[in-house]
């Protein structure tokens, strides 16, 4: 791929040369310079986008290749979690749930069976 700056110059080149030659009243050859400089300004637009477009995709490639981070909880945690829950729904109060049976809470127990 041709480098976008040296086409962006090369345009700007022929742009100046295509004033200089239309203050001189060379009108065929300011044409032909305005028409070469669009030419190059239309290829270095095209390469640069080339230029981004190999850069993403190189990119992407890098980032494929990257092995795929850890999930932020480990699955052990997801059922130790599930656990907990089953647990405490299991629990006749939270005051039971929390001290492992060792105490109730008469207000808000809804069963009669002893917390295990």
């Amino acid at each position: 791929m041709t480098d976008h700056r040296a086409l962006a110059a090369g345009a700007a080149l022929f742009t100046v040369s295509a004033v200089y030659a239309a203050q001189s009243h060379a009108w065929l050859p300011a044409v032909g310079l305005v028409h070469g400089a669009g030419l190059l300004a239309a290829r270095a637009r095209r390469e640069r986008a080339a230029q981004r477009c190999a850069r993403a995709l190189a990119q992407r490639a890098e980032l494929a290749a990257r092995p795929s981070p850890e999930p932020p909880f480990a699955p052990s945690l997801f059922q130790e979690v599930s656990r907990g829950w089953t647990e405490l729904n299991a629990a006749c109060c939270l005051h039971a749930w929390l001290s492992r049976g060792g105490e109730h809470d008469p207000a808000h127990c809804r069963g009669t069976a002893p917390a295990t």
